[in-house]
């Protein structure tokens, strides 16, 4: 029969660094999944463009963009983004029996990848940045544009419902249940340290100037984890059933891929690349 897992704090932090790692490395395979949709959606219509590991260069002038290009480039990559997150989470489900914690990836790749979509209906619309830009282009008036920024905010409370359950499930990695005894352990080791440590290295990755959109969504995303934690915190308590052993143990592989796969972006796309298609 598998032990409680001490509440100790090394079992805090080596919790809290295995998901700040899978929380980090999942906001930027969102954040890359646009990036690159948007920069192979401009070769459609040949648009010679210049890139970095946070910017795209346009390189036509104004009146060469159409309603078309417009619309396939800065929503491709937000239609895309949405789906793999519906199919993350899919694939998280399939997983939640598991006692493997880095199933908790997909979870966070699902709540990205809503937060990105959903806070840039809302955000893109006011600042007209990226989906923004779309509405824009189709002259919307201001009912129409509010109407699409309710959709964004109604997605977001949406999404932080949806993946409530998931996050509670995902416990079952290192406890045998969760009660009034360890859940508050739960939620600061899995959910706020990891979203406030990996936040300042999401911001560190993109300084000196950080795009518009990754300036904001980060209140929405508190937003959302701060709603998902009462939630979390007002649940019964839960026993996880037949589990196998529980151990908490530091995931070195995952941890070094992480920074491997950030330094590699951040210094392998710093200067410019130029693409004519």
């Amino acid at each position: 029969m598998a032990e409680r897992t001490k509440l100790s704090r090394r079992n805090f932090w080596v919790i809290a660094i295995n998901s700040t790692s899978t929380f980090v490395l999942s906001y930027f395979l969102v954040f890359f999944t646009n990036h690159f949709i948007k920069i192979m959606m401009t070769a459609v219509f040949k648009y010679p463009i210049s890139f970095t590991y946070d910017t795209i260069f346009f390189l036509i002038r104004g009146y060469e963009w159409t309603h078309d290009s417009v619309r396939l480039i800065y929503s491709a990559g937000p239609v895309l983004v949405l789906v793999l997150g519906i199919i993350s989470l899919m694939v998280y489900y399939s997983f939640s029996a598991e006692s493997g914690w880095f199933k908790i990836i997909f979870i966070w790749f699902s709540l990205h990848a809503f937060n990105f979509v959903f806070s840039g209906l809302s955000i893109g619309n006011i600042f007209t940045y990226g989906v923004g830009h779309v509405f824009n282009w189709m002259y919307l008036h201001d009912t129409a544009k509010m109407l699409v920024a309710l959709v964004g905010f109604f997605g977001l409370l949406i999404s932080a419902f949806v993946l409530t359950r998931p996050l509670v499930l995902s416990g079952n990695s290192y406890f045998i249940g969760l009660d009034e005894r360890n859940k508050p352990f739960f939620i600061m080791s899995q959910i706020v340290v990891p979203f406030i440590i990996g936040s300042a290295i999401n911001v560190l990755f993109f300084l000196p100037t950080i795009p518009v959109q990754e300036e904001y969504s980060w209140v929405v995303l508190a937003v959302l984890l701060l709603i998902i934690s009462v939630r979390i915190n007002k649940i019964e308590p839960l026993d996880y059933g037949e589990t196998d052993e529980v151990s908490v143990r530091l995931s070195w592989p995952v941890l070094l891929f992480t920074i491997l796969f950030l330094l590699s972006l951040r210094f392998g796309f710093a200067e410019r690349i130029s693409i004519s298609w």
